[in-house]
């Protein structure tokens, strides 16, 4: 019993995946070009949003359903700037790594990139009351705000700080700006470590 608690522990962390999305890249042509390469996701507790960005300068920056091109206090990459002699999916591109917490609607756009209102703009969880159509509708007739974007990652996300609303900042906490970086629970060697753990363990009961 004692092995079946100890490992419930590890399992979320052993299934949990990236959910990656290029900022920068067009969903429909897989080339350099507007907005986020899938525009609509649905990860669950425990994932990873890695907003991975291509050339020009992009940023993946919360904002709500009713205002998508506004920013609400909440999760901001940074803009992100790329060569653009590079190729759409040369290895080593800037990323940044979101944590979800939670499975409330969560909304993004490119500020940095300008072009929320021609559907830069990104959804996770959408819901059947709020969908990832009526989201992209809202950008394109939305206010862009005027100013310059931030360069800087929000200290309130970095904290990890968390709402249990959709339209409040994300229910997510941020893992920093690793380029390629793999990250805890998902594959590779420490996947690999944690399930030889609970094999031992195993062993053990035997």
């Amino acid at each position: 019993m004692r092995f079946i608690y100890i490992a419930s522990l590890f399992l979320p962390f052993v299934l949990a995946a990236d959910f990656t999305v290029g900022v920068g890249k067009d969903e429909n042509t897989g080339k350099k070009g507007l907005g986020f390469d899938p525009s609509s996701i649905n990860p669950a507790v425990g994932d990873f949003i890695v907003f991975e960005f291509r050339s020009g300068s992009h940023s993946a920056v919360q904002s709500t359903f009713d205002a998508p091109c506004t920013p609400n206090g909440g999760f901001n990459s940074g803009v992100q700037t790329v060569n653009d002699s590079l190729a759409v999916d040369a290895p080593d591109l800037p990323t940044v790594r979101l944590l979800v917490n939670d499975t409330q609607p969560l909304w993004f756009f490119d500020q940095a990139g300008g072009l929320c209102n021609k559907g830069a703009v990104l959804s996770a969880n959408p819901s059947t009351s709020q969908t990832d159509a009526a989201f992209k509708a809202n950008a394109a007739n939305a206010v862009v705000p005027s100013g310059t974007p931030s360069s800087s990652v929000n200290s309130a996300t970095s904290a990890g700080t968390a709402t249990p609303s959709g339209s409040g900042p994300a229910s997510a906490s941020q893992s920093g700006q690793p380029s390629g970086a793999e990250r805890v629970g998902t594959g590779g060697a420490y996947n690999i470590a944690i399930l030889a753990m609970v094999w031992a363990l195993l062993m053990q009961r035997l």
